[in-house]
């Protein structure tokens, strides 16, 4: 009997942070050898040969609407643990769900939001185990979905890859403050570059999101606009780079079900400038710059403390709280709820 894994976020999105997840999860249930199966819809939309290489997958073609279907799996599963909320075709066999976050029942409205919700809550309330990255992520599943009886939920936070770490480099020689990731709503990339506008010596260095679109910039003024530049995708090694040479990440999302490029920029010695956001001061805690509101004032004067006499201490406290996040740590606790539920 094997553990099933269902690989449908491989299908559905290129990176991000379910997928360093699902990826990580993947490596380790190889590394231990363990008996698994990773099941994958194609067309997928990542390297075919950096998913779970050595591991045993089964490959089919997609059916129309596939990620709104029951997984289909073969009969004779100890476990099935599906990378974005799906149930396995086979009734009975026990389930284990890791949330990561309620962005959709925040900021979403309309069919979309109905629909993912409903998906969700159908594969949470179904399943035997529910894993939550943060605490943070275990109070809003209290809050939209609430408690299943018999459920066991545990709070398992994310890691961090070794790839990741403090190198022997100086400074850019253009001074940079580093923006990662998504950057609509949420993330607050406006308040960012208003930020910039009290920061003239400093280049806010974007990576991923995909390309920075005229309507983003809309109305910033042409002094800031010169400032923005944007990376496009990295490797991982790529950006411990930036991370190790930048004058601080500017996370000033103000919702996250983790956060994990924080970790990643501790873990490089890069200090963290965020807001108050919950999910975030949970994972950074005293390591982090907190902007308790949104000023962009506020925010500059955050960043330039990263600059000041303050950095070697906020790199030392950051490399301090981030020595409590590994991928082997968060693996080992899910294959813990494995063998809860009886896989051997």
């Amino acid at each position: 009997m094997t553990i099933a894994i269902d690989g449908i976020i491989f299908s559905l999105q290129q990176h991000g942070g379910i997928s360093v997840y699902f990826r990580q999860l993947l490596d380790y249930l190889g590394r231990q050898r363990l008996s698994a199966t990773l099941y994958l819809e194609q067309p997928i939309r990542q390297e075919r040969a950096g998913i779970a290489p050595g591991m045993a997958a089964l490959e089919r073609s997609a059916r129309p609407f596939e990620r709104y279907r029951n997984c289909r799996v073969a009969p004779d599963l100890a476990l099935f643990h599906s990378s974005y909320y799906r149930q396995p075709s086979v009734p009975g066999v026990p389930t284990v769900v890791t949330v990561h976050d309620f962005i959709y029942e925040r900021y979403q409205r309309g069919p979309r939001q109905w629909v993912h919700s409903a998906q969700k809550n159908a594969a949470i309330r179904a399943a035997q185990s529910v894993i939550c990255i943060s605490e943070s992520t275990r109070q809003d599943l209290l809050e939209f979905v609430g408690e299943t009886p018999g459920q066991q939920i545990q709070v398992i936070h994310n890691g961090v890859a070794d790839v990741f770490h403090k190198l022997p480099l100086a400074p850019s020689d253009i001074p940079y403050v580093l923006f990662v990731g998504q950057r609509a709503g949420y993330k607050n990339f406006r308040l960012a570059l208003a930020a910039m506008e009290f920061l003239p010596e400093l280049v806010l260095q974007c990576v991923g999101g995909g390309p920075i679109r005229p309507a983003e910039l809309a109305g910033v003024s042409d002094a800031v606009a010169r400032r923005v530049r944007h990376t496009g995708f990295v490797s991982d090694e790529e950006l411990n780079v930036l991370y190790n040479r930048a004058v601080c990440l500017l996370y000033p999302s103000s919702y996250e079900g983790f956060g994990i490029p924080v970790v990643e920029a501790m873990r490089a010695g890069c200090p963290v400038v965020s807001m108050d956001c919950k999910a975030v001061l949970e994972v950074g805690r005293d390591a982090l710059t907190v902007v308790p509101v949104l000023d962009p004032h506020a925010m500059a004067q955050a960043i330039l403390q990263t600059a000041s006499s303050a950095r070697d201490s906020l790199v030392q406290k950051g490399l301090a709280v981030v020595q409590g996040y590994s991928w082997d740590a968060t693996h080992r606790q899910t294959v813990a709820v494995y063998r809860s539920l009886g896989a051997s």
